[in-house]
């Protein structure tokens, strides 16, 4: 199924995606680090940051009706960042190592 999904996705030219996608099926397609900000849910339990899974799809949910809804298109992970931290308290990191921008999203 990867080269299918790889290919279609390959023809998508787009300045910024969004990857809310679950650990489940990030291995279908990596994107491309430099323009990609995954999404990552987590919680916090008397001072420590877990990762949730039951309200994982809530919360990306709510983030992406955040930046669909919102007066500012988005065209930059920071730009991202700005709008999700109106609501929920989050960090933004930097590419590195493979990796694409994650935003982590305390679930509140």
């Amino acid at each position: 199924m990867r080269p299918i999904v790889e290919k279609k996705l390959a023809a998508i030219n787009t300045g910024l995606i969004v990857d809310c996608r679950s650990s489940t099926y990030q291995g279908v397609w990596k994107a491309p680090e430099e323009i990609t900000v995954a999404i990552r849910i987590s919680t916090v339990v008397d001072g420590v940051r877990k990762v949730i899974t039951h309200m994982s799809k809530k919360t990306r949910g709510e983030v992406t009706r955040m930046l669909l809804q919102s007066r500012a298109l988005a065209k930059t992970p920071e730009d991202i960042y700005a709008i999700v931290s109106e609501k929920y308290p989050c960090a933004l990191t930097p590419p590195a190592d493979g990796q694409p921008w994650i935003l982590d999203v305390i679930a509140i």
